[in-house]
This record gives structure tokens, C-alpha cells and sequence, in this order.
């Protein structure tokens, strides 16, 4: 019987924006899809990854593995951080999609989640592999084209926020408080196939099929 091989996160390089290396998916919707993602950057500068592996193995999570795997690729431009990763695990039939610090506002955590669970899994589930990665494609790319998540049902939160903001700014004005900004660290990385040093937010959702 033949054990299916474990991809190393050592050994994984960037092939390109689409890395299928179980080929998960048919030659043409690879070709496709690679062309979509590489003129939706050219016409953006947002990067987006589709990494499908056998396993993330026995001492990783889906989720830790998309973190070590973002970093050390560098999905995203450097400083901004506009990368996107949706990874792939065959054999333990999960997926994750991570998000970069700069996309975070519009694919949220709830809108990854949406995605994996009203277009990957049911997909998924029949058997359409490709269909599946072209529609959550496509549906990343739409959210991040119109500069916003999907509007949510009964969301508050921008009004809370709102408020909070209105709050600070009103003391802040009162107390002259003196606001001093601490540049970050720098941010290394970068790859190969255009991924330009970017880093994750550990911003998104995982899910089973």
C-alpha cells in the first residue's frame, strides 16, 4: 500500500499564484486561474496564493501551517501586506483561508468563513474541485474589487466603533493628550512568482468537507 507523500513546508516553493501540488485540480482551470490571478495583480497589486497539499501533517493545524506558510512565502506586497492564501488539504479534508494585515478589513473573519462554507464546501463535497476554487476566486476577487465585505445582517459594530472613536477623539481634545506613532519593525520576506514580502494578519477561517 502506498503512503501518500508529506509535503514538507521546507521543501514547498512558490510555482506561481496557483501551487497545486496533488493536482487537485484539471491543467486548464490551473492555466485559467493563474492568469485571472496574475492580471487581477497586475491590475491591483493585491496577491492571492492557492496552495493545495496532500497533509499538513500530524504535528501542524491547518491553521499554523497557512501562517508559517504565508510567512515564509510573502504572499503580498512588502508594507502592505495585501496578500491572500487559500490552502488546501486534501487528505485531511480541510482548508483555510488566511488573510493578510492590509485585506483584513475587507475579507474578514466572517466573510472567509462565508466563502469556505456557502461555496468551497458544498462544492467540495460533490466532488467539483474546480468549480469550487474558481467561484471562491472569483468571489474574493468581487469583495476585494468593490473595497468591502458583503454588508452583514444586524451588524452593529460600525456604529459601536463610531461611538468609540467619537469618545477618544472628544477626550483626547480635552486632556491635549500629545499622540507620538512608533514605527513597526520591518517586514522581510518575499518570494517566488511575484509574492512581494508580505505578511499575515492571522485574520480568516478554516473549515472541513
Amino acid at each position: 500500500m502506498l503512503i501518500p507523500l508529506l509535503v514538507a513546508l521546507a521543501t514547498l516553493n512558490p510555482v506561481g499564484h496557483i501551487n497545486d501540488f496533488v493536482h487537485l485540480l484539471k491543467p486548464e482551470t490551473v492555466a485559467n486561474l493563474e492568469q485571472t490571478l496574475k492580471d487581477f495583480e497586475t491590475r491591483t497589486g493585491n496577491e492571492i496564493a492557492v496552495v493545495a497539499i496532500d497533509t499538513h501533517g500530524p504535528d501542524e493545524t491547518i491553521e499554523s501551517f497557512a501562517v508559517k506558510l504565508f510567512e515564509k512565502w510573502g504572499i503580498g506586497k512588502k508594507g502592505q501586506d495585501n496578500g491572500l492564501l487559500l490552502l488546501i488539504a486534501r487528505d485531511n479534508r480541510e482548508m483555510r483561508i488566511e488573510v493578510g494585515y492590509g485585506l483584513e478589513p475587507i475579507i474578514t473573519d466572517i466573510e472567509s468563513s462565508r466563502i469556505i462554507r456557502e461555496v468551497l464546501t458544498p462544492a467540495f463535497q460533490a466532488g467539483d474541485y474546480d468549480g469550487g476554487v474558481t467561484k471562491a476566486i472569483e468571489r474574493i476577487m468581487g469583495d476585494i474589487g468593490r473595497g468591502e465585505p458583503p454588508p452583514e445582517k444586524n451588524n452593529y459594530w460600525p456604529i459601536i466603533i463610531f461611538i468609540i472613536i467619537y469618545l477618544l477623539i472628544f477626550i483626547i481634545s480635552r486632556k491635549k493628550f500629545r499622540v507620538v506613532w512608533f514605527p513597526g519593525p520591518p517586514r522581510g520576506g518575499g518570494g517566488f512568482g511575484g509574492f512581494g514580502g508580505g505578511m499575515s494578519g492571522g485574520g480568516g477561517a478554516s473549515g472541513k468537507w
